[in-house]
């Protein structure tokens, strides 16, 4: 009895520390989200940010919030690869990636999809992380008025 409670104690130690999970939190913000006409940035370049990559229902996901700011990348597959994916707005294959940027006011939400761009993905050797890069445009429909923001990103993930 005493080995075996000795046993199931020495598993569930090791369980506990095999299923550490973390966000990355950078001392500056990667995403630029800019209005075109006054180049007003949303995302605060000083302020403190956190990435969270997971895995949804075999599709990666990779999320860089900033208060109540979320920018997301939703990737087709379930690993990056060396390349350029496309961004587009509705379905998407093994090289196309949806990009949302969202953000919280009181109760309400708001989501807006990137309408156009690209994603360049490649595996940096030297610091054995991948590396991001974001171009793309969205346009932001307000009643009558249409209003483009140009975004981009530059960030590392594990």
């Amino acid at each position: 009895m005493r080995t075996t409670l000795i046993a199931l104690f020495t598993f569930i130690s090791l369980a506990a520390t095999a299923q550490q999970e973390r966000d990355t939190v950078l001392p500056r913000c990667p995403v630029y989200i800019t209005d075109t006409v006054s180049a007003n940035n949303y995302f605060l370049e000083f302020q403190p940010s956190t990435i969270r990559v997971n895995k949804i229902k075999g599709d990666l996901r990779i999320q860089v919030q900033q208060r109540d700011q979320f920018f997301t990348l939703f990737f087709a597959d379930n690993k990056l690869k060396d390349g350029i994916y496309k961004i587009v707005y509705n379905d998407q294959n093994k090289n196309e990636v949806k990009a949302k940027y969202s953000f919280r006011s009181g109760a309400s939400v708001s989501y807006v999809d990137l309408t156009k761009g690209d994603v360049q993905t490649y595996f940096d050797k030297e610091k054995e992380l991948w590396r991001i890069r974001v171009n793309g445009m969205l346009a932001n429909i307000v009643s009558n008025t249409i209003t483009y923001y140009r975004v981009r990103a530059d960030f590392y993930i594990h």
